[in-house]
């Protein structure tokens, strides 16, 4: 990894009790599971409470001579769990994250979302039963890194749906985090890291999105317009990565923007050509937020504690979850070495500040 950290824009500090939650404080949903994974949590404050829409990763209990993964089955209506012999010359390793069959790549684990509860944002304790999981054929492979955002007094959550029909977005609500409607695909594969705005623009609802690289395109930090939340259109190319930096690869919103007198403030993540996963600060246009005003050159964090550079995809911070408090505090809560959770705190100020440098 490049020397990004020496040259950083600005510190978060990270919390003493980190990691936060792990796959040791979770037991599985069924018989024969295992929690392989607990990370990139949604964050929101509901009344006196900090609540995580954490994603929560499973497996089958590995087995000798076999590769076995879940997957739901829409016509059944039921999870089910399938199996490869190791000896299948089909079968070929693609990283910690899943495997390649038969043209087709399957997950290690098939993920859900559940709610995790604290008092002071830094001891939390997860309901018992999953908040969403898979229940249509878009989510056959699980349903991964909410974003949560509140907007007359109703939560609307984004999450990423994964299945063989393609990686899309979609979108639930809640009034409380006890019951949740779902409001289906909101975008189209190949899409993800889709973030609301917390308020109508010029009387539009606005989100950022994150179309997938192809010949034609690098991955992009994306701005579009609906009416409605469901119908999204006035595409426009906001961040695009930057050649020679921790964001050459690929760059992608985080949780919900924040509203300053210096534009929109967003912490969002970029990777770099080793596929080391930092953050960043920007700043948007408050009217035009589709137009960038500034970002941060250096990351304002890097993955640096043995909890973020080991894990299952090692080298990666990755926040989708952000508690920005009236006295200017931010906790940022991410994901830790695709693995466990975790959080730092900085300062709106200081987050302004490094995205002006």
């Amino acid at each position: 990894m490049g020397d990004y950290s020496a040259r950083m824009a600005a510190k978060l500090q990270r919390l003493d009790v980190n990691p936060l939650l792990t796959p040791d404080d979770l037991k599985p949903t069924s018989d024969g599971l295992e929690v392989l994974c607990t990370l990139n949590p949604g964050a929101v404050r509901l009344r006196d409470e900090i609540l995580l829409l954490v994603r929560v990763g499973q497996r089958p209990v590995p087995e000798n001579d076999w590769v076995t993964y879940l997957y739901y089955d829409a016509e059944a209506g039921e999870e089910k769990v399938g199996r490869i012999a190791k000896t299948d010359g089909d079968l070929a390793v693609r990283n910690g994250r899943g495997y390649y069959y038969r043209g087709k790549i399957l997950l290690s684990s098939m993920s859900h979302l559940r709610v995790a509860r604290s008092r002071d944002g830094e001891h939390f304790t997860f309901d018992p039963a999953p908040a969403i999981s898979s229940d249509t054929a878009y989510e056959a492979y699980g349903c991964e890194d909410a974003r949560i955002t509140p907007i007359d007094g109703r939560y609307y959550i984004t999450y990423t749906a994964v299945s063989d029909r393609g990686v899309t977005v979609a979108m639930a609500s809640t009034g409380d985090f006890e019951s949740y409607e779902k409001h289906g695909v909101i975008f189209p594969p190949y899409q993800k890291d889709v973030a609301i705005f917390p308020q109508k623009v010029r009387g539009m609802y606005v989100c950022r999105h994150r179309p997938y690289k192809s010949w034609f395109n690098d991955s992009c930090i994306w701005t579009a317009y609906s009416p409605d939340l469901l119908s999204w259109g006035r595409h426009e190319m906001t961040l695009a990565p930057a050649p020679g930096t921790w964001q050459s690869d690929r760059v992608g919103c985080g949780a919900a923007p924040v509203e300053t007198d210096d534009g929109w403030l967003e912490i969002y993540h970029g990777v770099d050509a080793d596929g080391h996963y930092h953050l960043g600060s920007m700043l948007s246009d408050l009217e035009y937020p589709q137009r960038l005003l500034t970002r941060s050159t250096a990351p304002v964090f890097s993955p640096e504690a043995p909890y973020e550079q080991q894990g299952i995809y090692g080298n990666c911070v990755f926040s989708n979850g952000l508690i920005a408090d009236d006295d200017g505090t931010v906790r940022i809560y991410y994901g830790a070495g695709d693995r466990t959770c975790a959080a730092a705190v900085t300062t709106v100020d200081e987050m302004v500040a490094a995205a002006k440098e």
